[in-house]
């Protein structure tokens, strides 16, 4: 019944976060070709002015096309367990379990493939600024052989640690807003309220489990280590990612078993 769930779940939810990742890889596009341009229409106030404003409007895109994938799959998963549409959610023929386990796997994949998009969009518009100092391919070489010879970023550990941290934040974002919404539900009024309350108290205490493991990882004392340890930078961020990411998995564990059991045990339809 699971998978049935699923094939419905993204059935219904795909149009929105497709249509918004692709809007992020438009606007990496855009960037690319227009601070590509600059060199050929000239150095001059008129260029100047375009490309500060472009870039704005590709930090806002950017940041707005997170916020509303996130916005529409919160509320969806709002009106479909907790608001009237949940007399017909919870009247199906399927365990709580399956439900919430549904929409925690589609919601986390959106979120992913939203990540996923947003580097894309980065790196294509990275390109972009490439072409436009007009760096030669050795000229490139060369800079690349120098950072790999000061952080080592071509070690596996790294790539790891990367892919693993943007899974499992993808995985943690979704699981704590809804475990927000959820609890925020319990509230006889203003359940907005009440779930925005419930994220702002997860936000104070990530931030200090996060300030803790970089001091333990030894991010603050990179600065302080010798230039010529090259895997520094791949040692520091690997465990501290390794440690971040196994903290938020606990997190979600805790998120998804608590979702559960508070709609089993209390649903405070409107």
């Amino acid at each position: 019944m699971l998978s049935t769930l699923l094939k419905h779940e993204f059935s219904a939810t795909w149009r929105v976060p497709v249509a918004l990742e692709a809007l992020l890889i438009l606007l990496g596009i855009m960037g690319a070709v227009t601070i590509g341009y600059i060199p050929q229409a000239g150095e001059s106030m008129g260029t100047s002015i375009l490309m500060f404003a472009f870039m704005a409007l590709y930090y806002v895109g950017i940041i707005a096309a997170n916020i509303v994938t996130i916005v529409y799959l919160v509320m969806r998963y709002y009106k479909n367990l907790y608001t009237s549409q949940g007399y017909l959610t919870f009247t199906l023929p399927v365990k709580t379990s399956s439900i919430i386990t549904s929409k925690v796997i589609t919601g986390s994949v959106w979120m992913l493939l939203a990540y996923i998009c947003t580097i894309l969009s980065i790196l294509i518009t990275l390109f972009g600024i490439i072409s436009r100092v007009i760096l030669s391919p050795s000229d490139f070489v060369s800079i690349m052989h120098e950072f790999q010879g000061t952080s080592d970023i071509l070690n596996p550990k790294f790539f790891l640690s990367v892919i693993f941290l943007i899974i499992v934040s993808a995985l943690g974002t979704i699981l704590s807003l809804y475990f927000c919404i959820t609890v925020g539900q319990l509230w006889a009024k203003h359940k907005i309220l009440g779930a925005v309350l419930c994220y702002a108290a997860l936000y104070v205490v990530n931030q200090i489990i996060s300030t803790v493991i970089m001091f333990t990882s030894g991010f603050f004392g990179m600065a302080a280590q010798s230039s010529s340890d090259a895997d520094i930078f791949t040692r520091m961020y690997g465990n501290m990612a390794f440690t971040l990411g196994g903290i938020v998995l606990i997190e979600c564990a805790i998120y998804y078993v608590a979702c559960l059991l508070i709609t089993r045990k209390k649903v405070n339809l409107d």
